[in-house]
Formats: C-alpha cells, sequence, structure tokens
C-alpha cells in the first residue's frame, strides 16, 4: 500500500538526504537540472515537495522545484523566481500546472549546499579496522 508522505512545511533536502531511496543518485540528478538553471540564470536555489507518496520498503524521492534570484525591482531585494519542477522519481520536468499546483516547502537550498551534501555522501568511509 502506497503511504502519504508529508514533511514539515520549512523542510530542506537537508533534512531528508539521510530517507532518500538513492542519495547519491538523487543528488547527483538534481545538481544536474540545478547547474541548467544557474547556467541561464546565474543561481539556483532548491525546494521539495512537502507532500507526496512513499512506496513502502523505499526511501524518499520527493519532487523539486528549482528557483533562481529575480532581478531586485526599486531597490528592494531580489526575490526568487520559479525555473521549474521536476519528479523526484524521474527528474522530468513538469508542466506549469504541476508547478504551481504542488506543495514547495519554504525552505531552501544554494546549489552550493547541495553539492557539500553529494560530496559529502561521495567520500570514501574510513574502514573501521
Amino acid at each position: 500500500m502506497i503511504q502519504k508522505t508529508h514533511l514539515s512545511p520549512d523542510a530542506t533536502i537537508a533534512d531528508v538526504v539521510a530517507d532518500l531511496e538513492d542519495a547519491e543518485e538523487y543528488l547527483r540528478r538534481v545538481l544536474g537540472n540545478m547547474r541548467f538553471c544557474q547556467k541561464r540564470h546565474g543561481d539556483a536555489h532548491l525546494r521539495i515537495g512537502v507532500t507526496g507518496k512513499r512506496n513502502p520498503g523505499k526511501g524518499l524521492a520527493p519532487s523539486y522545484r528549482i528557483d533562481y534570484s529575480a532581478a531586485a525591482v526599486d531597490g528592494a531585494a531580489p526575490e526568487l523566481a520559479i525555473y521549474n519542477g521536476f519528479g523526484g522519481t524521474s527528474h522530468s520536468a513538469f508542466t506549469p500546472t504541476n508547478v504551481r499546483e504542488t506543495n514547495w516547502s519554504r525552505g531552501h537550498a544554494t546549489i552550493q549546499e547541495v553539492q557539500k551534501l553529494y560530496d559529502a555522501l561521495r567520500r570514501p568511509k574510513a574502514s573501521a579496522s
């Protein structure tokens, strides 16, 4: 039976990385999509979906949205604009309707923060003697 998953409204990828189904592969693919945004807009921020489905015996693979800093208007601080949303299992782009209808976390992580999480997973583990 598929279970519903409800994460904290402020959850970030750092909060759920230990619960991801295949964390290294998931983050590798997220970073690929974030790099496309960074090339086009100069930066990239990751928000995860806070509601979704979870198959028993498997880890999380939340959908995610990538945002970027939009130009400031009249001296105001820059705001985040939506680049696109992606499915957590397929990493395929959402339609504009799907991006608007998904429940996204209020918390986000920069591309540098996501890269640090990925690098930490790839480090060789110290072997016990």
